[in-house]
């Protein structure tokens, strides 16, 4: 991840409602962080209006120009005091926001879309910026207030995977920073299943359950040790569930303000970009969805 203080937080946008949502988002992450936002559209090619009739790249750019003036008002009347810049770039969408990563804090998409950012959640733009990314990436799907906590976890908090592999420590750098910068809880979920095998015959294997609970309990207390100290201030919930890594995290994010997870994983989030966990927080995550990347880590 970027240290560079002037290192803006990037929105992508294409005039639609969920990009305004995360714009409204990025703007306040920009705010919580000190950072400028900087806007961007890209024109990604000229495409069909009517019958045989096509936009120019006159009229694409015209447009492009309108949604970006729009998408700088609506920030400003959302936080008038933001810096905010705006730029339109004619690239391939997933390629011209990998790009933008470069130099980015941070950057934000929505959940759905469409023109340049079409299709950006279920297809290959939002899979190749989360995977190739090198710095985090926010997807802001629309938060869903009736939702409330599972019982017994704090009012203000956000939810973070881990599984003790060093992306999931960057997940936990992460989770920790943006709870301190809101002055809430952090969550930590770590989900473990029992080893599928069988015996001799067909006699099952049977596991000590409460032994291979407190093993797991012991490394997510580990893990944890280290993000306590940094952040002594940030209440802490760790939580160890035999559960799919999926269900654990869709069904913990329920009244969270954000959930936050690593780019890889092993063990219960093994592929977690590319593989169930991800698709299943992208399509039923109840908050936005924060994903942890660093340089050394993007691929």
């Amino acid at each position: 991840m970027t240290t560079q203080p002037d290192a803006p937080i990037v929105a992508g946008t294409d005039g639609s409602a969920s990009a305004d949502t995360a714009l409204r988002w990025a703007a306040d992450e920009a705010h919580l962080q000190g950072r400028p936002l900087r806007i961007v559209h890209v024109l990604e090619f000229v495409g069909p209006r009517l019958g045989y009739d096509y936009l120019s790249h006159d009229e694409s750019s015209s447009t492009g120009r309108h949604i970006l003036d729009r998408a700088r008002a609506t920030v400003l009347t959302h936080r008038p005091d933001l810096d905010v810049s705006t730029a339109e770039i004619s690239d391939d969408a997933a390629h011209a926001l990998i790009a933008e990563s470069d130099s980015a804090a941070m950057v934000v998409v929505g959940s759905r879309g469409h023109g340049g950012f079409h299709d950006m959640i279920l297809g290959s733009t939002s899979l190749q910026t989360a995977t190739h990314a090198r710095s985090p990436v926010a997807v802001v799907r629309p938060q869903q207030h009736q939702s409330q906590p599972p019982s017994g976890y704090a009012d203000r908090h956000l939810v973070v995977g881990v599984d003790g592999s060093s992306r999931s420590a960057l997940a936990l750098e992460l989770a920790f920073a943006e709870a301190e910068r809101r002055g809430i809880g952090v969550t930590a979920i770590h989900a473990w299943q029992r080893p599928v095998a069988s015996g001799f015959g067909d006699a099952p294997v049977v596991h000590d359950t409460e032994a291979l609970t407190a093993i797991e309990t012991a490394l997510l207390t580990d893990v944890l040790q280290t993000s306590r100290d940094d952040h002594p201030n940030v209440p802490v919930e760790p939580v160890v569930v035999e559960a799919s890594a999926a269900g654990a995290l869709v069904a913990a994010s329920a009244g969270a303000e954000l959930v936050v997870v690593g780019c890889r994983g092993h063990g219960g989030f093994t592929g977690l970009l590319l593989g169930s966990v991800s698709v299943a927080l992208i399509h039923h995550a109840h908050c936005p969805v924060l994903v942890a990347h660093s340089p050394q880590t993007a691929r």
